[in-house]
Protein backbone atom coordinates (compact mmCIF):
# COMPACT_ATOMS: atom_id res chain seq x y z
CA UNK A 1 0.00 0.00 0.00
CA UNK A 2 0.99 3.62 -0.53
CA UNK A 3 0.85 6.20 2.25
CA UNK A 4 1.63 9.94 2.36
CA UNK A 5 2.65 12.17 5.27
CA UNK A 6 4.21 15.59 5.81
CA UNK A 7 7.61 17.02 6.69
CA UNK A 8 9.69 15.02 9.15
CA UNK A 9 12.49 17.59 9.69
CA UNK A 10 14.98 15.00 10.87
CA UNK A 11 12.85 13.86 13.80
CA UNK A 12 13.39 10.11 13.98
CA UNK A 13 10.79 9.72 16.75
CA UNK A 14 8.10 10.27 14.12
CA UNK A 15 8.90 6.83 12.72
CA UNK A 16 8.17 5.25 16.09
CA UNK A 17 4.78 6.90 16.51
CA UNK A 18 1.53 4.98 16.52
CA UNK A 19 0.25 6.74 13.41
CA UNK A 20 2.82 4.84 11.32
CA UNK A 21 2.01 1.52 12.95
CA UNK A 22 -0.37 0.63 10.13
CA UNK A 23 2.46 0.36 7.61
CA UNK A 24 3.47 -3.20 6.78
CA UNK A 25 6.40 -4.85 5.06
CA UNK A 26 6.65 -3.70 1.45
CA UNK A 27 4.46 -0.62 1.94
CA UNK A 28 5.65 2.78 0.71
CA UNK A 29 5.57 6.02 2.70
CA UNK A 30 6.04 9.27 0.76
CA UNK A 31 7.14 12.37 2.69
CA UNK A 32 6.17 15.70 1.13
CA UNK A 33 9.51 17.43 1.64
CA UNK A 34 11.90 18.51 4.42
CA UNK A 35 12.97 14.95 5.14
CA UNK A 36 15.83 16.36 7.21
CA UNK A 37 17.94 13.24 7.72
CA UNK A 38 20.48 14.22 5.04
CA UNK A 39 21.89 17.34 6.63
CA UNK A 40 25.42 17.25 8.07
CA UNK A 41 26.63 13.67 7.56
CA UNK A 42 27.45 13.48 11.28
CA UNK A 43 27.96 10.17 13.09
CA UNK A 44 24.61 10.65 14.80
CA UNK A 45 22.90 11.22 11.46
CA UNK A 46 24.55 8.13 9.97
CA UNK A 47 23.34 6.05 12.93
CA UNK A 48 19.81 7.40 12.52
CA UNK A 49 19.77 6.52 8.82
CA UNK A 50 20.90 3.00 9.68
CA UNK A 51 17.96 2.71 12.07
CA UNK A 52 15.56 3.95 9.41
CA UNK A 53 17.04 1.48 6.91
CA UNK A 54 15.78 -1.33 9.15
CA UNK A 55 12.16 -0.24 8.86
CA UNK A 56 9.92 -2.81 7.20
CA UNK A 57 8.48 -0.24 4.78
CA UNK A 58 10.05 1.97 2.10
CA UNK A 59 10.65 5.64 2.85
CA UNK A 60 10.39 7.94 -0.17
CA UNK A 61 10.59 11.72 -0.11
CA UNK A 62 10.62 14.77 -2.33
CA UNK A 63 12.95 17.66 -1.56
CA UNK A 64 11.53 20.48 0.52
CA UNK A 65 12.69 23.99 1.32
CA UNK A 66 15.12 22.93 4.06
CA UNK A 67 17.51 20.30 2.75
CA UNK A 68 21.23 19.86 2.21
CA UNK A 69 20.81 19.76 -1.57
CA UNK A 70 24.54 19.42 -2.25
CA UNK A 71 24.80 16.40 0.03
CA UNK A 72 21.70 14.83 -1.49
CA UNK A 73 23.20 15.20 -4.97
CA UNK A 74 26.08 12.91 -3.99
CA UNK A 75 23.85 9.87 -3.61
CA UNK A 76 23.73 7.39 -6.46
CA UNK A 77 20.90 7.63 -8.96
CA UNK A 78 19.02 4.40 -9.52
CA UNK A 79 15.88 2.98 -11.10
CA UNK A 80 12.79 2.96 -8.92
CA UNK A 81 9.19 2.17 -9.84
CA UNK A 82 9.69 3.07 -13.48
CA UNK A 83 11.54 6.32 -12.78
CA UNK A 84 14.83 7.59 -11.39
CA UNK A 85 15.57 8.29 -7.74
CA UNK A 86 18.57 8.86 -5.46
CA UNK A 87 19.22 5.84 -3.26
CA UNK A 88 19.95 6.81 0.36
CA UNK A 89 19.65 3.29 1.80
CA UNK A 90 18.12 -0.03 0.80
CA UNK A 91 14.63 1.29 1.62
CA UNK A 92 15.13 5.08 1.50
CA UNK A 93 14.96 7.10 -1.73
CA UNK A 94 14.82 10.74 -2.76
CA UNK A 95 12.32 11.11 -5.62
CA UNK A 96 13.66 13.20 -8.49
CA UNK A 97 11.99 16.39 -9.61
CA UNK A 98 9.55 15.92 -12.46
CA UNK A 99 9.73 12.13 -12.41
CA UNK A 100 6.73 9.83 -12.69
CA UNK A 101 6.58 6.55 -10.78
CA UNK A 102 4.10 3.69 -10.73
CA UNK A 103 3.54 2.70 -7.11
CA UNK A 104 0.90 0.23 -5.99
CA UNK A 105 -0.67 0.49 -9.44
CA UNK A 106 -0.92 4.29 -9.30
CA UNK A 107 0.94 6.89 -11.35
CA UNK A 108 2.73 9.35 -9.08
CA UNK A 109 4.21 12.64 -10.28
CA UNK A 110 6.89 13.97 -7.91
CA UNK A 111 8.09 17.56 -8.03
CA UNK A 112 10.10 18.56 -4.98
CA UNK A 113 11.90 21.75 -4.13
CA UNK A 114 10.61 24.97 -2.65
CA UNK A 115 11.15 28.07 -0.58
CA UNK A 116 10.20 28.83 3.03
CA UNK A 117 6.69 30.40 3.07
CA UNK A 118 7.94 33.95 3.71
CA UNK A 119 11.37 33.81 2.06
CA UNK A 120 12.57 36.02 -0.75
CA UNK A 121 13.88 34.09 -3.75
CA UNK A 122 17.20 35.92 -3.32
CA UNK A 123 17.65 34.49 0.19
CA UNK A 124 20.17 31.70 0.65
CA UNK A 125 17.42 29.25 1.51
CA UNK A 126 15.42 26.71 -0.41
CA UNK A 127 15.86 25.44 -3.93
CA UNK A 128 13.44 25.82 -6.82
CA UNK A 129 13.39 23.42 -9.78
CA UNK A 130 15.39 24.48 -12.82
CA UNK A 131 13.76 25.22 -16.17
CA UNK A 132 15.01 21.84 -17.37
CA UNK A 133 13.37 20.04 -14.44
CA UNK A 134 10.08 21.83 -15.05
CA UNK A 135 10.22 21.00 -18.75
CA UNK A 136 10.88 17.37 -17.83
CA UNK A 137 7.80 17.38 -15.57
CA UNK A 138 5.67 18.82 -18.38
CA UNK A 139 6.96 16.23 -20.84
CA UNK A 140 6.09 13.42 -18.42
CA UNK A 141 2.62 14.83 -17.84
CA UNK A 142 2.06 14.99 -21.58
CA UNK A 143 3.22 11.36 -21.95
CA UNK A 144 0.42 10.45 -19.57
CA UNK A 145 -2.04 12.49 -21.68
CA UNK A 146 -2.29 14.95 -18.79
CA UNK A 147 -3.75 12.33 -16.47
CA UNK A 148 -2.02 11.23 -13.28
CA UNK A 149 -3.36 9.50 -10.19
CA UNK A 150 -1.31 11.29 -7.52
CA UNK A 151 0.80 14.46 -7.45
CA UNK A 152 3.35 14.91 -4.66
CA UNK A 153 4.95 18.33 -4.14
CA UNK A 154 6.39 20.30 -1.26
CA UNK A 155 5.00 23.60 -2.52
CA UNK A 156 1.34 24.27 -3.27
CA UNK A 157 -0.13 25.88 -6.40
CA UNK A 158 -0.18 29.68 -6.02
CA UNK A 159 -3.97 29.97 -5.76
CA UNK A 160 -4.11 27.22 -3.14
CA UNK A 161 -1.20 28.63 -1.14
CA UNK A 162 -2.85 32.04 -0.93
CA UNK A 163 -6.17 30.42 -0.03
CA UNK A 164 -4.56 28.79 3.00
CA UNK A 165 -2.27 31.68 3.95
CA UNK A 166 -2.98 35.06 2.35
CA UNK A 167 0.38 36.44 3.55
CA UNK A 168 2.58 33.67 2.17
CA UNK A 169 5.14 34.54 -0.49
CA UNK A 170 4.39 33.31 -4.01
CA UNK A 171 7.36 32.03 -5.99
CA UNK A 172 7.87 30.83 -9.55
CA UNK A 173 7.22 27.21 -8.60
CA UNK A 174 3.84 28.09 -7.06
CA UNK A 175 2.88 29.80 -10.32
CA UNK A 176 4.04 26.81 -12.36
CA UNK A 177 2.04 24.46 -10.15
CA UNK A 178 -1.06 26.58 -10.77
CA UNK A 179 -0.62 25.82 -14.46
CA UNK A 180 -0.37 22.10 -13.67
CA UNK A 181 -3.47 22.39 -11.49
CA UNK A 182 -5.57 23.80 -14.33
CA UNK A 183 -4.19 21.62 -17.11
CA UNK A 184 -3.92 18.18 -15.55
CA UNK A 185 -6.52 15.62 -14.54
CA UNK A 186 -5.43 14.08 -11.25
CA UNK A 187 -6.91 12.03 -8.45
CA UNK A 188 -5.16 13.47 -5.38
CA UNK A 189 -2.54 16.17 -4.85
CA UNK A 190 -0.59 16.21 -1.58
CA UNK A 191 1.71 19.08 -0.53
CA UNK A 192 3.42 19.82 2.79
CA UNK A 193 5.13 23.21 2.87
CA UNK A 194 2.44 24.99 4.91
CA UNK A 195 2.63 22.62 7.88
CA UNK A 196 -1.10 22.08 8.21
CA UNK A 197 -3.42 19.13 7.96
CA UNK A 198 -6.17 20.52 5.79
CA UNK A 199 -8.19 19.21 2.87
CA UNK A 200 -8.67 22.20 0.60
CA UNK A 201 -10.96 20.01 -1.50
CA UNK A 202 -11.48 16.30 -1.95
CA UNK A 203 -8.46 16.29 -4.28
CA UNK A 204 -6.11 18.95 -2.85
CA UNK A 205 -4.65 18.02 0.52
CA UNK A 206 -2.26 20.00 2.68
CA UNK A 207 -0.52 17.41 4.85
CA UNK A 208 1.66 17.66 7.94
CA UNK A 209 1.14 15.13 10.74
CA UNK A 210 -1.65 13.03 9.27
CA UNK A 211 -0.90 9.82 7.37
CA UNK A 212 -3.04 9.37 4.28
CA UNK A 213 -3.66 6.07 2.57
CA UNK A 214 -3.56 6.61 -1.17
Amino acid sequence: MLYITGDTHGDHEIFNERRLGQLKKGDDLIITGDFGFIWDNSNEEIKTLKKLSKKKFNILFVEGAHENYELLSRYEETDLYGGKARKIASNIYCLKRGEVYTIDGKTVLALGGGMPPYADEDDDMGSLPTDEELEYAVANIQKLRRRVDIIITHEAPASVKRLIDRGATINDLNIFLDTVLHNTVFGKWYFGSLHQDRAVSDRLICVFEEVYKA
